[in-house]
């Protein structure tokens, strides 16, 4: 009861502060408005998900600090790509979604595909979050999972459709100063059963300190780092905060402050994983596996008060990255789609396309949720279809070529590459593999395009590139 009246709070937050939406910008992008503390505690409450606390520590408890290579490392990597290399240049340009981006340097045909990838990419991220939401509920309330999924989808829904990113940044702020506190008590609570901070270290067996797990190959051990790293430096979710910041300066900022924040409040989840296997025998209890990890060894050390706390925390983590990725489906649906079909839609017209794509969003979302993939699994499948934009984004802003068609032949033999040798094949190395061909295709089509150009411009007076 506690943390469905959580949850009503949240929801009546974030009404309250998306209430001035007139237009789409308005509701996309907070009227770019945010400053940097708001900027940066957004994207960190953002990206630190569910997994990052559930996933994280069990995959450290079963395979020590290897199972953290993901999460925090590499997605901290994946914000700090962000603020050095992204932010300021896309907040100079005033775009709204990063489909604006490429329609700007590569025209509408890229524009198109980028937004059909940012759809599927942040719905299935979504999924992920809905199946986590879900499970709590169903957990708490002992009730079916199904119906715990319509209820969580319904609540989503209408949190993020009202709020928009004003909403969610205001909540996210709130979210993550609960989700650190949750964390930090939980830490400090293992460490006095642990009988300090000496005591417990000594008591690590020296296993947990590798990087790697055994018979992984270095292609595994390179999708491990890849995916998460490009997925997140190209995430609509993730760059619609600095999107929304009041200043490119701004923008870089506070995703500097997010990688720092992510990192430091990471590290907590791998401490548990760490360190809490040992104190099963002294506590006399049996810990979880894996997803069952961390909410067993809360349950083992948290008084009953402080469970609600714990799973405050953990709908936090899920609400602050739930609604970001449904208002990314949302952008691309009305900037790229309902926008550039009616072209003469006013402000009040958008606003209410964007509400509707933010329902068929998460109607999506929960069938996806439903096929029961597990939590881990769907975030690094978004990951990797999110970064199928890479190779034509960081080509763009390094001003590398203009030609269209470059852009769209990577993107669409990425995809190719991802279906068959992935989802159809299952081939170790899919990714690296997507990448490589990505690369290969943009510049082989780019230097046909220039090549072309050149014989054409003595036709036009050899001025043409010039």
């Amino acid at each position: 009861m506690l943390v469905l009246a959580y949850v009503a709070a949240q929801i009546a937050l974030a009404i309250w502060a998306g209430r001035g939406a007139r237009s789409d910008a308005d509701y996309l992008v907070a009227g770019r408005s945010l400053g940097t503390f708001a900027v940066a505690m957004s994207l960190f409450a953002t990206w630190f998900a569910s997994e990052s606390l559930i996933a994280t520590s069990g995959e450290v408890a079963r395979d020590g600090l290897a199972g953290a290579r993901t999460e925090p490392f590499a997605y901290a990597i994946g914000i700090l790509a962000i603020a050095l290399f992204f932010a300021h240049r896309l907040r100079s340009g005033g775009f709204i979604t990063i489909a604006d981006f490429l329609r700007a340097r590569f025209g509408p045909g890229a524009e198109t595909l980028a937004a059909c990838v940012i759809a599927v990419s942040a719905t299935t991220w979504s999924a992920a979050q809905l199946f986590a939401f879900a499970t709590i509920i169903a957990g708490a309330a002992g009730i079916d999972f199904t119906l715990a999924l319509i209820g969580a989808t319904l609540l989503v829904m209408t949190y993020t459709m009202f709020g928009g990113l004003a909403g969610d940044v205001i909540t996210d702020i709130v979210q993550g100063a609960i989700i650190i506190f949750a964390i930090l008590v939980l830490f400090a609570l293992m460490v006095e059963a642990s009988g300090g901070m000496a005591a417990m270290w000594a008591a690590a067996p020296p296993s947990v300190w590798n990087l790697s797990t055994p018979g992984e190959s270095w292609v595994d051990h390179a999708e491990l780092w890849l995916i998460p790293i490009a997925g997140t430096m190209v995430s609509q979710e993730a760059l619609a905060r600095t999107l929304g910041a009041r200043s490119p300066e701004v923008a870089r900022a506070g995703a500097l402050w997010a990688a720092g924040i992510y990192l430091a409040a990471g590290l907590v989840p791998v401490a548990l994983g760490l360190f809490g296997p040992q104190l099963a025998p002294r506590l006399g209890v049996t810990l979880g596996a894996d997803e069952a990890y961390l909410p067993s060894l809360a349950a083992a050390l948290f008084p009953d008060w402080l469970m609600i706390v714990f799973t405050g925390a953990l709908v936090s983590a899920i609400l602050s990255s739930v609604d970001s990725a449904l208002l990314a489906v949302s952008a691309v649906m009305t900037e790229s789609g309902y926008k550039r079909l009616n072209r003469n839609a006013s402000p009040r017209q958008l606003l209410r396309a964007a509400r509707a794509a933010t329902v068929g969003a998460a109607a999506v979302a929960a069938w996806l949720a439903m096929q029961g993939e597990s939590l881990r699994n769907l975030v690094l499948d978004a990951g990797a279809i999110a970064a199928v934009l890479a190779v034509p984004i960081v080509a763009g802003l390094a001003g590398w070529t203009r030609a269209p068609v470059a852009a769209a032949a990577a993107i669409l033999v990425q995809i190719a590459v991802l279906a068959v040798l992935d989802w159809a094949l299952g081939v170790p190395g899919a990714f690296l593999w997507m990448i490589a061909a990505g690369a290969l295709t943009f510049a082989a089509v780019s230097l046909l395009a220039r090549r072309r150009g050149a014989r054409k411009a003595p036709a036009s007076g050899g001025l043409e590139g010039v």
